[in-house]
Formats: structure tokens, C-alpha cells, sequence
């Protein structure tokens, strides 16, 4: 049971870490009301205009979610703390590869978002599993 609430509870707090960052960059570069999200070429043209930091602010957000996702399922779980955060990372890094080909990003953005968080929800899994348990 504790495996479960550390899965649920790392996801959760995930989840929230990247809406929060999201609507930090909605703010900070708002989506053009005139765009719609079903026209591939003006999105396209609308991404590739956007400022690097847009895109920092979504990576960042990507590997913390990763890693605090991975460090609290690791924490939590009494038992199997290396697999139940491998399990967690792994949920993470199938949705953010999904949300990255789903739209057209710029190349270095995939590849940058897919590393930082690949090792940092690794890292947070090792973290969180190297305490020792009775």
C-alpha cells in the first residue's frame, strides 16, 4: 500500500510542479488568441518565434518534476524504493516524451527536455533510495 501512495502522491506533485511552471510561461509569453490549435503552421510559426526561456522554463520544470517525483516515490515506498522510483520516473518520462512529439518543437529543446529529465528523476530515484531502512 505504501508503494501505491508513493506513486500517486510523487505523480500528483509532479503534475502540479509542471502546471505551475506552465502557467509561469503562459504569463511571462501568453498564446496568441487568434491562433488555432488545430492549424500545425501557425503554431509552428508561433513556437519558433517564442524566446529560448520559454522553452528553459518547460525543461527546468520537466527535470524537477523528474526529480522530486522520483525522490518521493523513493522515500515513501518501505520496500523496492529503486523500483517503485524507477516505476515513477518512468510514468513522468512517457508523458513529457508524449507532450514533446506531440507538438512541433525546436530540435535542441527535445533532445535538452529528454536528458535533464532522464538524469534528474534518475538522480532523484538514487537520492531517495539511499536511505537506509530497517
Amino acid at each position: 500500500m505504501r508503494q501505491i501512495f508513493g506513486i500517486f502522491t510523487a505523480l500528483v506533485t509532479a503534475v502540479l510542479i509542471i502546471f505551475m511552471a506552465q502557467m509561469l510561461r503562459d504569463g511571462l509569453y501568453p498564446f496568441p488568441l487568434d491562433i488555432n490549435h488545430d492549424d500545425q503552421i501557425a503554431l509552428s510559426s508561433w513556437m519558433s518565434n517564442l524566446p529560448n526561456t520559454a522553452f528553459i522554463i518547460v525543461a527546468i520544470s520537466h527535470g524537477l518534476a523528474a526529480f522530486i517525483s522520483g525522490l518521493i516515490s523513493s522515500l515513501v515506498s518501505g520496500q523496492s524504493r529503486m523500483a517503485i522510483g524507477v516505476i515513477t520516473i518512468s510514468i513522468i518520462f512517457i508523458a513529457v516524451m508524449v507532450y514533446l512529439f506531440t507538438y512541433n518543437f525546436p530540435v535542441w529543446f527535445v533532445v535538452t527536455d529528454t536528458v535533464v529529465t532522464a538524469l534528474l528523476g534518475f538522480m532523484g530515484v538514487v537520492v531517495g533510495s539511499a536511505r537506509y531502512v530497517n
